[in-house]
């Protein structure tokens, strides 16, 4: 895989922490920003990936990606659902 189509800082994750991160990004609509950095930091992640994965949040919360080809994993070739298409396709940013 291309590094340039990756998120090194996050990528590089443990796939088990990293599915965690995704999982809260694309689902918790309830805690703030602040609230998910530190459970992101508890749960192992540096302040500074934490900081990074927040930045995704409305991304994810917005949109429904096609499993491992998420925008933390393939940055500008991740695949979304286009509920008007009835599709998956690329995002495009």
């Amino acid at each position: 895989m291309n590094d340039a189509s990756t998120d090194p800082l996050l990528s590089s994750l443990a796939e088990d922490l990293l599915a965690f991160v995704e999982d809260q990004l694309s689902n918790n609509d309830v805690a703030s920003d602040d609230e998910l950095k530190a459970h992101f930091v508890a749960r192992g992640l540096t302040d500074v990936q934490a900081t990074r994965a927040i930045r995704y949040r409305s991304l994810y919360l917005q949109n429904i990606f096609l499993q491992g080809y998420t925008p933390i994993r393939k940055n500008k070739h991740a695949i979304r659902f286009d509920p008007q298409l009835g599709q998956f396709q690329r995002i495009s940013r």
